[in-house]
């Protein structure tokens, strides 16, 4: 296991990775403003870790794989699995960066790993888009070894959201985002044990966050 180290998010020079599908937000992550929103998201939620660190990660919904080196650098071993991108495609781009993890196809409630796998669980602006939300936080928690970690981030689902969606390009965001982070916390609760949470921004009162991260532990 990796010796404990502060995690801090760093982002891929532009054009190094490429965005899958239309869908994916790797170019949100490089526009003026925008992108401050974006990094903010992440670095809360890594923010949560503290000095964490671990033998076996795995990021779910890892898109284009932007998050990716960085979880390598608290890693020994990182896994990811997505249902939409291609696992080889996305890992030769990856190798370019000093990043080696291994990729596959696939959805969360179904993981092909054994039971107590990885110390380390990642979904970062995933679990929004999954109505029924229970199946795949306990197919998570079979895969997380006891006293292992998961890393939950989530946009607030509401009015206002769509809204700022919209206003940066991203219209219809409420067929997309089916799950709030309270629907989510309540399920994880009957799972997990929370151990820390944040929000953005975090000047404001909770009931005025934009995005919201948790660390559950097993």
């Amino acid at each position: 296991m990796k010796s404990g180290s502060s995690i801090k998010f760093k982002l891929p020079p532009k054009g190094m990775l490429s965005p899958n599908g239309a869908d994916d937000p790797l170019k949100y992550y490089y526009v003026p403003l925008v992108s401050r929103l974006f990094i903010s998201r992440i670095h809360i939620t890594l923010r949560l870790l503290n000095d964490l660190s671990f033998d076996k990660s795995l990021e779910i919904g890892y898109g284009s794989g932007v998050l990716l080196p960085t979880l390598s650098k608290v890693s020994n071993q990182v896994y990811g699995v997505d249902i939409g991108s291609d696992p080889e495609f996305v890992a030769r781009q990856l190798k370019a960066l000093g990043c080696k993890p291994t990729l596959s196809t696939g959805v969360a409630d179904q993981l092909l790993f054994e039971d107590n796998y990885f110390d380390l669980v990642v979904a970062v602006s995933v679990l929004e888009h999954i109505k029924d939300i229970e199946p795949f936080l306990t197919e998570i928690h079979r895969v997380i070894k006891p006293g292992g970690f998961l890393l939950v981030g989530m946009p607030a689902v509401n009015s206002f959201m769509e809204k700022l969606f919209a206003a940066i390009g991203f219209s219809g965001i409420s067929n997309h985002h089916v799950t709030s982070p309270e629907t989510m916390h309540q399920a994880a609760n009957k799972l997990f044990m929370l151990k820390n949470m944040a929000w953005m921004p975090g000047f404001l009162p909770l009931n005025f966050y934009l995005y919201k991260s948790f660390l559950f532990q097993k």
